[in-house]
């Protein structure tokens, strides 16, 4: 399918060989400060097609600050000596902000001057820097935004539901909105990563209580801020498939005929009344303590929505980091635990939202900072566009097995071999990259960002809200 090389594979190859961009913080912490940082660590990373910066890197040093590295095209006036920017050789004018300096988040100094021990946990250039830190005698979480989004009453309002026992999950305790920094503070939600209990002896009774607590949710009496429909989903894959055509023009036929049959498939979607929905409810996400009680975090996404994305965004994500160990025990008591509280899913809606998230993973593939992305992301598209044109095709009501060919089971079965196929491979794909590329993954906006979400193993096992 793809025969191109991918218009940024030159200058990738020179940032995957490494060392330009180190020496270049070096130099720049040098002229900064006379204790040196311990070695440079690429944290994140992402692609911003035909724009400048073409890249926006994070990285971070022991003893050193977090930075961002912003690659800038020539032909960008901010590439100049007055501006700061340095030459990267082939790689372009590179200039390196200190997150304290971004201009976007003018807060962010005074919440590290606040905390006892600051470490930035999660930081978005430009949009949101996550903090973690004491407050007195207990630790906090502090998210730092540009835009100043008080969403404290909805913190309080799944606080409240956990307590009652409406939500058997634990959420963050709100600790307060502060206009002045624009951040909003976070108690600590206990336990470690659920992935490595899931794929355990007891993995499809924690499943199971998975797919409960997203039915709870579904049915919480909550008042989420906003409202994500089937066309916002649409419109947001439709940017990522943007993105990756400009990263990746080999793709584009491939992608375009992926995007038609999507849309045609959600032409056949009715209205439906919306519910509260996490809408980044993926693998990283969830927790467990000691005692086998879950917990959810980073409820930036949460929305008046559909709960057959959310159980997709779980199902896919799943498959694919199960380093090929079968999962559709573990994705039928995700199904089982949310029908026993919110009743069936709808069948057509969720075979939808797995090729959704399926393709938002070529789409990051396409995007990745490396110069194979092209050739790794190809084959992934070409396994989906048969699912894909067979659903566009389905007759309203028919049978979901159309989505793939999957096998016969239960009713939500036949959705599931193919999310795992695909999704095992991304996964498989990712895992082989070297530890400075396993960065997190692409809000909606104008660039592709690794993985989906702000959300952060911290120490001591637990992570941000």
């Amino acid at each position: 399918m793809s025969g191109g090389a991918g218009p940024y594979r030159g200058r990738l190859e020179v940032l995957a060989a490494g060392g330009v961009l180190e020496a270049q913080l070096d130099a720049w912490a040098a002229r900064r400060s006379t204790d040196r940082p311990g070695p440079w660590r690429r944290v994140r990373g992402k692609l911003r097609p035909q724009r400048s910066p073409w890249a926006v890197l994070v990285y971070e040093a022991v003893g050193g600050p977090t930075v961002q590295v912003r690659l800038l095209e020539d032909s960008d006036p901010r590439a100049d000596a007055a501006r700061g920017a340095l030459r990267g050789g082939d790689l372009g004018p590179v200039e390196i902000v200190s997150c304290a300096a971004d201009p976007a988040l003018p807060g962010l100094p005074a919440v590290l001057a606040a905390l006892d021990r600051p470490r930035v946990v999660r930081y978005h250039p430009g949009n949101r820097c996550t903090v973690h830190g004491g407050a007195g005698s207990a630790a906090r979480y502090v998210k730092v935004q540009a835009e100043g989004i008080d969403d404290q009453q909805g913190v309080r309002a799944r606080w409240a539901a956990s307590l009652s026992g409406a939500l058997s999950f634990a959420v963050a305790e709100p600790h307060g909105w502060d206009e002045q920094t624009r951040s909003s503070w976070y108690g600590v939600v206990p336990g470690g990563p659920v992935h490595p209990r899931l794929l355990g002896p007891h993995g499809a009774q924690l499943a199971r209580q998975v797919g409960a607590s997203l039915g709870q949710l579904a049915t919480a009496v909550v008042r989420p801020p906003r409202r994500v429909d089937a066309t916002d989903q649409l419109a947001r894959t439709e940017r990522a498939l943007a993105r990756a055509t400009a990263a990746a023009p080999a793709l584009a036929p491939g992608l375009r005929r992926a995007s038609d049959s999507l849309t045609r498939a959600h032409d056949r979607l009715g209205a439906r009344p919306l519910v509260p929905a996490h809408g980044a409810a993926h693998l990283g996400q969830w927790l467990v303590d000691d005692t086998g009680r879950l917990g959810l975090v980073d409820f930036d996404r949460f929305a008046w929505g559909e709960p057959e994305f959310d159980l997709a965004t779980f199902v896919v994500e799943l498959a694919g980091a199960s380093a090929g160990q079968p999962t559709d025990e573990l994705e039928t008591a995700v199904l089982d635990g949310f029908r026993a509280v919110a009743g069936a899913p709808d069948e057509l809606r969720l075979a939808i939202y797995v090729l959704h998230r399926q393709l938002a993973q070529v789409a990051r593939t396409a995007c990745a900072l490396r110069p194979d992305a092209e050739e790794r992301a190809a084959p992934l598209l070409e396994q989906l566009q048969r699912p894909l044109d067979r659903l566009a095709r389905q007759r309203p009501g028919g049978d979901t097995r159309t989505a793939s060919r999957g096998t016969a089971g239960g009713d939500l079965t036949p959705v599931r071999p193919a999310a795992r196929r695909v999704a095992t491979r991304a996964g498989s794909a990712r895992r082989r990259r070297p530890s400075s590329e396993t960065e997190n993954a692409p809000p909606a906006g104008a660039a592709c960002w690794w993985g989906e979400s702000d959300s952060l193993v911290s120490e001591g096992g637990t992570r941000t809200p």
